[in-house]
């Protein structure tokens, strides 16, 4: 495997995000982001990176509920990165916080695809529903931390399949450890056999600043 932390993809990384933060006015705006580092990158229950991968994200609070963002994400040899920019707007309702946000996923060597997301945000739950556009395919993910031990979440997406997953997160040195193990089951018998490590256990770290 080839090594995916170098030069070129962190200064695309970089990029990506600082464009994000620039085009929306980040002087007025309210920052954040975070670098990690993990055992295994996952996107929706598969694993991405067979093996160490990384991870850089930044967020823009624009103010009266508008929000950008960006994450840039290591996979494979056959695709360095995974990226994703975002643009949204959230409010409470009822007690209840509602966030709609547009994304674009570009996977290089791969196929690129849009959504329109709505997540709700309850007490001791949230609930996920992607809405894939130009036929891309739909996805939906649950998850609470109501458990007293662990995190749990069930996502089910037209394009991977679905997942289980159990995990556990501890703050650590302005930052999270998290551990965690993934069970995935594909839904496309040809789209499996390109899938290794479908249930894993992983570890990984996240700075934020």
């Amino acid at each position: 495997m080839k090594n995916l932390f170098n030069i070129e993809n962190g200064f695309k990384a970089l990029v990506i995000i600082l464009l994000s933060t620039i085009a929306f006015g980040s002087k007025a705006a309210d920052f954040s982001g975070s670098v990690g580092v993990s055992s295994d990158n996952y996107f929706r229950g598969v694993n991405m990176s067979d093996g160490i991968g990384y991870t850089l994200r930044g967020s823009v609070d624009l103010g009266n509920g508008i929000f950008a963002g960006a994450k840039v994400m290591s996979m494979d040899e056959s695709s360095d990165l995974m990226a994703t920019t975002m643009i949204g707007y959230g409010r409470e309702v009822g007690g209840v916080l509602v966030n709609v946000a547009y994304l674009d996923r570009t996977f290089d060597g791969g196929v690129d695809f849009e959504e329109v997301a709505v997540r709700a945000y309850f007490d001791k739950f949230d609930v996920q529903y992607s809405k894939g556009l130009d036929n891309a395919g739909d996805t939906i993910i649950v998850s609470t931390d109501a458990l007293p031990y662990v995190d749990v979440a069930y996502g089910d997406s037209d394009m991977s399949g679905t997942w289980y997953e159990v995990s556990k997160s501890l703050d650590l040195a302005k930052g999270k450890l998290k551990v965690g193990y993934i069970d995935h089951e594909s839904n496309d018998e040809d789209f499996s056999d390109k899938i290794t490590d479908v249930d894993n256990f992983y570890v990984g770290y996240s700075y934020s600043f």
